[in-house]
């Protein structure tokens, strides 16, 4: 790899680095100002739910690129929360479902104000161009590195 393309990684992943914890930080904040219990990983599990209803715990764990006996306490306390119910997969005792609950649906409707929040700060001045070449180059990012 040429030295001129490193001088350009370096800030690029510097960057890429600090949005990801403006990003934490955003949540963070603003989970805390609605009074509730939820930490911020407990938020990424819900975020997840929140998009498909009903997961296996594995794939919560890789959406949220932790392991699952890291993931089992962060559940554990959305249950107590009564956000979500954990079930055995009917087709694999070994695998867990988690559903998002009624109470659950209803946290999602508090933090849509939130999002919106976040999509208007973090988007502006951005055209719908960028966002788009940003998406497509952060998802080739990602292929190479998981490959």
């Amino acid at each position: 790899m040429e030295k001129g393309f490193d001088n350009l990684m370096v800030p690029f992943m510097d960057n890429l680095i600090a949005v990801r914890q403006a990003v934490k930080t955003f949540f963070q904040r603003r989970i805390k100002e609605l009074d509730s219990d939820i930490s911020y990983e407990m938020f990424q599990v819900l975020n997840v739910l929140w998009r498909k209803n009903e997961v296996n715990q594995q794939e919560i764990a890789n959406a949220v690129q932790k392991g699952k006996a890291s993931l089992t306490p962060l559940i554990d306390n959305l249950v107590k929360l009564q956000l979500v119910t954990r079930t055995e997969d009917s087709v694999d005792r070994r695998n867990k479902i988690i559903t998002l609950t009624k109470e659950g649906q209803a946290f999602q409707k508090k933090m849509d104000p939130i999002f919106n929040d976040f999509y208007t700060q973090f988007g502006a001045g951005l055209s719908e161009k960028e966002i788009q070449t940003a998406t497509i180059m952060l998802s080739k990012i990602l292929s190479q590195v998981n490959n």
